[in-house]
């Protein structure tokens, strides 16, 4: 599957010991040498991080590599001292120089931050930005998972804390342990559904153009195109009307702005990859929903793994009980694709208008709705626009916002949407209660429209597919599905 979002954080954490290198290999700002000691530094696994469980998972082999570390001294606030890009190999670097003094350090593995851009003023606690669908969708480094320092809410933004002194010689080098977190999330379903098929309830008492379904596979929706450098969690919600909390229980990603702007320039994979809506230019009202993904032969619905940046979307309330939730437009979550079968083989075109299912368009056609009007000379695309559900070949999408099960993130006792890094979500749909969407989406969301429509909230009680979560620290996740 091709999936063009990015950065991938996600479970399996790196541990890093400083030891001694090369002062050529160190922007340094102290020219005396006398005021030089070393340092070293070692990679080997960490324990589990703020956003892991059990069990863990160490993943594929590729998923580890360690090519390059540039290690990042600042000072208690945040501010950038020096930076250090020593070789490394066998998981140690060489011996580099850093100038006396108490620093927190930072390992940066697989840096796509170019070090110029880490300067003196620049504070460790900076905003990633603009990087590329096409750099992201491989690992964010040609293929190599971008790695920082574990969240750890007993340090100073999260720095290792470590002095060297004049003692610090190159046989005696100072030591400090870094615990590193992928900067990613890792989705997949590893199961299949040959010979595991999802439990459907109640569609053959709604229809009986179908008897069974296949998964073909998903895609990934709403990719987060900024994340934090390192790991945020706050006791409010920065876009957001909700009470402070007691502690700092809430993940902080960067977010959607808001006004004027729109939603869809904020995501890789939002739904105007996947559904395009036509409006008429005078009333602004739909005039057609063309599935994207039908005949794309760039978009591919599979089974995983995926990879995406870490989001925590803006929360809100709806309901009644004010339940919380997110909008559509900025939630990470998947589009599964699904094949509705009637006595073994693919189901045919069929049709759905105003909750009720038709075998064809001419029983449609009879409706008092459409008297007067010939529905055959529309084009697929068009009957969507007039509020006509086309099911081509008997194609369904359902859509599934990942809502993580970790009870440890959560908002007054609530689950709220978000994929955290080095975490991996392994997603099962254990059964489906409806049919679903005939485009990718179902239209629900209009990438060109600012607030509503393009950013509806999300109802967990519409959902007609179950969905089974499992979360461990890569470290892994399990999701149960229900639709």
């Amino acid at each position: 599957m091709k999936i063009s979002n990015y950065f991938f954080l996600a479970a399996l954490a790196t541990l890093f010991v400083l030891s001694a290198c090369s002062k050529e290999d160190l922007k340094q700002t102290d020219s005396n040498e006398a005021l030089q000691g070393y340092i070293t530094l070692t990679v080997s696994n960490p324990p589990g991080a703020r956003t892991t469980g059990t069990p863990t998972e160490p993943g594929l082999p590729a998923e580890s590599v360690i090519d390059d570390v540039t290690v990042v001294f600042a000072n208690s606030a945040g501010v950038i001292q020096h930076v250090a890009t020593p070789s490394i190999s066998s998981g140690t670097t060489d011996k580099f120089q850093i100038s006396l003094g108490t620093y927190y350090v930072y390992a940066l593995v697989n840096c796509p931050i170019a070090t110029a851009d880490l300067a003196a003023t620049t504070n460790i606690d900076r905003v990633i930005s603009g990087v590329t669908a096409q750099e992201a969708s491989p690992g964010y480094k040609s293929g190599k998972f971008f790695m920082v320092n574990q969240h750890n809410p007993n340090t100073v933004h999260a720095g290792v804390q470590t002095t060297v002194s004049a003692a610090n010689t190159v046989n005696n080098p100072a030591q400090a342990t870094i615990y590193v977190d992928r900067v990613a999330a890792k989705i997949e379903d590893p199961t299949g559904y040959t010979a595991n098929a999802p439990v459907i309830t109640d569609l053959t008492a709604k229809t009986s153009l179908l008897d069974a379904v296949d998964i073909t596979g998903f895609v990934l929706l709403n990719g987060n195109k900024q994340f934090n450098l390192l790991q945020q969690w706050n006791s409010a919600n920065p876009n957001g009307a909700l009470n402070p909390l007691a502690d700092d229980n809430v993940l902080s990603t960067p977010l959607f702005p808001g006004g004027t702007e729109l939603v869809s320039d904020q995501y890789f994979n939002n739904i105007s990859t996947y559904t395009q809506l036509t409006k008429d230019a005078g009333t602004g009202n739909v005039t057609a929903m063309t599935d994207l993904t039908k005949d794309s032969p760039t978009i591919t619905y599979g089974l995983g793994p995926v990879y995406t940046t870490e989001n925590r979307p803006t929360l809100s309330f709806y309901g009644a009980s004010n339940k919380i939730t997110s909008g559509r437009g900025e939630t990470t979550g998947v589009i599964y694709k699904v094949q509705a079968k009637i006595s073994g083989a693919n189901a045919p075109t069929f049709y759905k208008y105003r909750e009720q299912v038709y075998a064809t368009l001419t029983i449609i056609n009879a409706l008092p709705d459409f008297s007067g009007v010939d529905l055959s000379t529309y084009s697929i695309p068009q009957l969507r626009g007039l509020g006509i559900q086309v099911y081509e070949n008997g194609v369904m999408y359902y859509t599934y916002f990942i809502l993580d099960p970790n009870t440890t993130h959560q908002y007054n006792g609530s689950d709220y949407y978000g994929v955290f890094r080095n975490s991996v979500y392994k997603l099962k749909i254990s059964s489906i209660s409806d049919l679903g969407e005939d485009v990718p989406g179902g239209g629900t969301v209009d990438p060109s429209q600012p607030g509503e429509p393009g950013n509806p909230p999300i109802d967990k009680e519409e959902a007609y597919i179950q969905v089974s979560v499992t979360v461990n620290p890569w470290i892994i996740n399990t999701i149960d599905i229900k639709f």
